[in-house]
């Protein structure tokens, strides 16, 4: 290939898993690559964390689309009124590594009744634990952001919370609507990333409904 300048090389707009870019390895003073794939688990693991969820899709659910259940889209943040009437399945997309899948409750969910969330066939959560916060400081304060500690098993609940552990065999998380007093109102989100194909890592933000207290059923199991 004759000689070129990065300015005169042809410019795309996606890239394929497989395709590569040069990384400078500042601290080993080499030239490296990675592939596109691995930018994208890296991005997106960012926006995990953060909460930043810039450059992804957005979907919209009212409460009768979350009552009859969908599958979620991989890299999209779905803005659901799910308001705990009616109980909703929904199904997470293919756990595809450095993929992500955000539900935000946009309505405040109270009803009491449950919300599952269920991993495509074959497919589990990651073994993880969360370290939930109750911080009981009024409607709709949103709490930490909790993410799921891959392959620590913790054992101190802080915080007035309580650890949810997830097992490696898990594929089902089920979440009550509790009344009066909850951590899913408005603004309230779990996330999922897929750090490796077929597991999913969970984070979740709470947003405060009466005394905040942790939802009645707030766990993982394996159906």
């Amino acid at each position: 290939m004759a000689t070129k300048k990065i300015t005169e090389l042809t410019a795309l707009t996606t890239a394929d898993a497989a395709d590569v870019l040069a990384i400078v390895d500042t601290s080993g003073n080499t030239t490296n690559k990675i592939t596109a794939n691995n930018l994208a688990v890296t991005t997106n693991y960012l926006k995990f964390l953060s909460g930043d969820y810039s450059s992804l899709a957005i979907e919209t659910k009212n409460d009768a689309a979350c009552d009859t259940g969908f599958t979620m889209t991989a890299d999209t943040l779905t803005e659901a009124a799910w308001d705990g009437g009616g109980a909703s399945a929904i199904v997470l997309p293919a756990a595809t590594a450095g993929k992500l899948c955000v539900f935000r409750f946009t309505a405040q969910a109270d009803g009491a009744a449950n919300i599952t969330f269920t991993s495509a066939a074959s497919e589990f959560f990651a073994a993880q634990t969360l370290n939930t916060d109750v911080s009981n400081v009024g409607d709709l304060f949103a709490g930490r952001r909790v993410i799921g500690a891959v392959g620590v098993t913790q054992t101190v609940a802080t915080f007035g919370g309580a650890i949810i552990t997830v097992a490696g065999t898990h594929n089902r998380l089920t979440l009550t609507a509790t009344a009066t007093n909850n951590q899913t109102n408005i603004g309230a989100e779990l996330s999922f990333f897929c750090r490796t194909d077929g597991t999913w890592q969970v984070a979740f933000l709470s947003s405060e409904l009466g005394s905040g207290a942790l939802n009645t059923n707030f766990a993982t199991s394996a159906v």
